[in-house]
């Protein structure tokens, strides 16, 4: 299950260094996946996609940040 509002830092894989985080959408439906430079998510943040649903946003994760340290 991916976080969702909270912000992690990728550990690993091609984003490694990012900060990212995952967002519920109602219009368009899905998750909202964006990521930046710094934990204030403001530098250099840019918008991954919106996932129709958790089994894509996960699948992006596996692929491109398959270990978050999420914050608490």
């Amino acid at each position: 299950m991916i976080p969702l509002q909270r912000i992690g830092l990728v550990k690993e894989g091609p984003l490694k260094g990012w900060y990212i985080q995952a967002q519920s959408m109602n219009v368009p439906q899905g998750i909202l996946i964006s990521r930046a430079r710094n934990r204030d998510m403001d530098q250099t943040l840019v918008l991954d996609g919106i996932f129709p649903n958790e089994a894509k946003a996960l699948e992006f994760f596996q692929t491109n940040a398959p270990v978050v340290d999420w914050e608490v």
